[in-house]
């Protein structure tokens, strides 16, 4: 009896891991495509179905089925995303269920009810709303969010960004100081997508513009957009995001975007004067028209910069295609009067930047790549290419005292460079399809350890990230710069003795940045 009563209770048991197993390894399934607004198509087009389908290991996903009014499609698996390309057979409503499946069996369904309609009216639709980025407070340096936008072929012609700064009931209210800032959308695949650059104005609310048509293929549906103001406690910023969508007939019913270059380079250092990635591209012939759009921001000046590089060099850089120079960016912006009409500025914001204004959208400038559709071609930034920051570490004849005030300042050029290349077409073209994905996954935010912690100066961090050339700087708890360390590894940060006992004492900032993601944490001087 108690081996039956034993037997009995084993097989109850088994039976209960074996449900607990399925719970673990049923799919999670979303999509973009929503509810709550229609498909707009002034007539019958292919409409890309963008889905997210993950299992959890040691289970493999073995498909993802989109089923419309009754008859089952396979979709398309993509990098790191799935997709189906639906053309309608008729206006009105449709029921669309998405179901991923994994390798055990386990599936997971979800259904949206879309209607597909044949006209389009402008509307103004809210996405981030009363936001408030503040260092240490609910939303510190970063900000996440989820918001639905229409959805539409050939609909609307224009989408238009208006961006509301304001000044949050906080403790110091606007930010003192003009901070590094950026807005993006996460693409299908998980890459996050720049759409705005931003510099913060000196302590005032202002309001900006930008026309982001050519992120239409992105700003459909539900998605997630995100915030970064590089901001260090000397107040915050409120802000307000809103798009406006056209009706009328595009030039083109698809775009895609391809991300090129997402990252932070060295200016003028001796040891890789051109540090810019050569990125290969290729462009389908199904593309009729083709550009680049590079955002590139200077940043980094004084005494131990040479000729005050990068945010105050009046620079050329060039961009090369195959090797041969094709294009020219002169990289300087007249900030007075202010580009956006940001005025009432405490600070030096009349002066003219590498890119930039304080309190204005900094502008991407755009080249022409009609000439390359059908082609395979390499593409080059080169930065201004007789600049040289002799003050910098690299450079064997710079002598602190003599040539240069402080070789070991650290503070040295650096431009942040974010670039894609927009095609459009008639033809469907979309995320993932013939134009492949390039992603730039700089996402991360690493957890920063600090001891002693307060110390008397002298100091150690301990963090982790993937192996790549990482900054490490030391701010006030205003954001002025105090110091900057580089390093080729995780490993040598790690075993690092960092001395800060010769500031003042108080409260500072260690900042780690590479182009995987960012980290911060605050240390006590005594």
């Amino acid at each position: 009896m108690k081996k039956i009563y034993f037997l009995f209770v084993l097989l109850i048991s088994l039976q209960l891991m074996a449900s607990e197993l399925t719970t673990l390894t049923a799919p999670e399934v979303s999509t973009r495509l929503t509810e709550a607004y229609p498909i707009a198509m002034t007539s019958l087009k292919a409409y890309p179905i963008y889905i997210n389908a993950t299992v959890e290991l040691p289970d493999t996903m073995q498909e993802v089925n989109v089923t419309i009014n009754g008859d089952t499609f396979t979709a398309e698996a993509g990098t790191d995303f799935y997709y189906y390309l639906w053309t309608p057979d008729s206006f009105g409503n449709h029921e669309i269920n998405i179901t991923a499946v994994a390798n055990s069996g386990d599936e997971t369904t979800i259904t949206r009810n879309v209607n597909v309609v044949n006209s389009a009216a402008s509307q103004t639709v809210t996405s981030l709303q009363d936001v408030v980025i503040e260092f240490n407070g609910v939303n510190s340096r970063w900000y996440y969010g989820t918001y639905t936008f229409p959805q539409f072929v050939g609909a609307y012609s224009t989408i238009n960004s208006f961006l509301e700064v304001e000044c949050p009931s906080i403790t110091g209210g606007c930010d003192d100081w003009d901070r590094w800032a950026h807005i993006d959308v996460k693409g299908p695949d998980g890459n996050w997508i720049q759409l705005i650059r931003y510099i913060t104005p000196y302590g005032v609310a202002c309001s900006h513009e930008l026309d982001l048509t050519d992120y239409m293929s992105l700003l459909q549906g539900e998605v997630e957009l995100r915030v970064f103001i590089d901001t260090w406690g000397t107040g915050g910023w409120q802000l307000t995001l809103d798009m406006e969508y056209l009706a009328g007939a595009p030039d083109y019913d698809y775009s895609n975007v391809v991300e090129v270059w997402d990252a932070g380079y060295s200016f003028g250092d001796p040891a890789n004067l051109q540090p810019v990635e050569t990125f290969t591209a290729t462009i389908p012939t199904a593309v009729e028209e083709s550009h680049l759009r590079i955002l590139n921001t200077g940043h980094g000046w004084g005494a131990n910069n040479t000729s005050n590089a990068a945010e105050f060099f009046n620079a050329m850089h060039f961009i090369d295609i195959d090797g041969s120079e094709t294009f020219s960016q002169h990289l300087f912006t007249d900030c007075n009067p202010n580009p956006d009409n940001c005025t009432g500025q405490q600070g030096t914001w009349q002066y003219s930047r590498a890119g930039w204004c304080p309190g204005a959208i900094s502008q991407p400038y755009n080249y022409d790549l009609n000439a390359q559709i059908g082609a395979s071609f390499e593409l080059d930034y080169r930065f201004h290419p007789s600049y040289v920051d002799n003050c910098h570490p690299n450079n064997p004849n710079c002598i602190s005292g003599t040539t240069c005030p402080d070789c070991n300042d650290g503070y040295n050029p650096i431009y942040y460079v974010d670039t894609h290349i927009i095609n459009k077409s008639n033809t469907p073209i979309f995320y993932g399809d013939v134009l492949g994905v390039h992603s730039v996954d700089n996402s991360e935010i690493y957890d920063v350890h600090v001891y002693p912690n307060p110390s008397e100066g002298v100091f150690r961090v301990q963090t982790s990230f993937a192996e790549t050339n990482t900054k490490l700087s030391i701010h006030t708890i205003d954001g002025k710069f105090v110091k900057s360390y580089y390093f080729d590894s995780v490993t040598d940060l790690n075993a690092n003795t960092f001395d800060l006992s010769n500031v003042a004492k108080g409260i500072y900032f260690v900042n780690i940045q590479n182009n995987r993601g960012t980290g911060v944490k605050r240390i006590v001087i005594e």
